[in-house]
């Protein structure tokens, strides 16, 4: 990397010969990057704008030029993040991404973002990928925005989130297909209550693609689903009706004239040792016999 040196004063033009900048008179100043100051041109790019390209330096990359605005702060400060780069002296930072480009209209064609489909209520249509991306840095972090040609867009909510309660109620997801579906694309304070967990958004158009690409294995899922809900609703219903049973046996022991109570509680003269087998779960006692006190 280049490091900024002493300016090489032309008396004449008054001027750097190296980095161009104009002076009154012979500047005592280390502040020269060493390099001609200018703007970047198409595939090149100064360093602190990598990141927002998706690129890094390579080990040996050279810079071929300084930027700087007409009053030279940067390299008054000198800031070695102006130094400015061939793309040829760069390597991709992630090939899974698209292509990044420094400003939506660098993309080709008629890019629309997402956040303009959304507005529109638009989503990319099946198969569609994005044509490019651009960096921003944000408050807090920094984020891509992915643009899409507008015809591979049609109208939908793909775009739009969903909760993960609803991914359960309305997909019947459950947390095992929920951890398979990946991260949430987005966390957002509860707007019902203050000190819970962030909630939890997943993209429409992700969760209906990820649906899709295990179509099969989710049909299997819904119907063995299906299967375990009327399980533990006949179990529960069964539960119930053995519950209301029991009350009704103890309501006809209590009334039964060969009941008594004592201090161990309420005994039968008959079955002192217990109910019969399957009383009352097939058939209430058989001995049950009512004084005319409680008839």
């Amino acid at each position: 990397m280049n490091s900024f040196t002493y300016h090489d004063y032309d008396q004449q033009s008054k001027s750097c010969r190296v980095c161009g900048r104009q002076f009154k008179s012979a500047p005592k100043a280390d502040n020269c990057p060493g390099l001609e100051v200018r703007q970047d041109k198409k595939n090149e790019a100064p360093e602190y704008m990598l990141q927002q390209l998706n690129r890094y330096l390579k080990d040996d990359a050279v810079p071929i030029a300084y930027k700087d605005y007409p009053d030279y702060r940067n390299s008054k400060n000198r800031n070695p993040k102006y130094y400015i780069y061939s793309y040829k002296d760069t390597l991709i930072r992630d090939k899974s991404l698209p292509k990044a480009y420094k400003d939506v209209s660098d993309i080709p064609g008629n890019p629309i973002s997402t956040k303009q489909m959304k507005e529109e209520n638009l989503e990319p249509k099946e198969g569609a990928k994005s044509i490019g991306i651009v960096g921003f840095y944000g408050q807090k972090f920094f984020y891509w925005v992915y643009y899409y040609d507008r015809g591979d867009t049609q109208p939908g909510d793909g775009l739009n989130y969903i909760t993960k309660g609803r991914l359960k109620s309305e997909y019947n997801l459950s947390e095992g297909w929920i951890k398979r579906l990946g991260e949430p694309d987005k966390l957002v304070d509860n707007p019902y209550y203050k000190k819970s967990a962030p909630m939890q958004l997943y993209q429409i158009f992700r969760v209906r693609k990820f649906l899709k690409d295990n179509a099969d294995e989710y049909s299997d899922w819904l119907i063995k689903r299906d299967r375990i809900v009327l399980n533990y609703k006949r179990n529960c219903m069964i539960k119930k009706l053995n519950q209301a049973k029991i009350n009704h046996q103890n309501k006809l022991c209590l009334k039964c004239k060969f009941s008594n109570f004592s201090d161990q509680g309420l005994l039968c003269k008959i079955h002192s040792t217990g109910l019969p087998d399957n009383v009352p779960m097939k058939m209430y006692c058989p001995d049950y016999k009512c004084d005319d006190f409680y008839r």
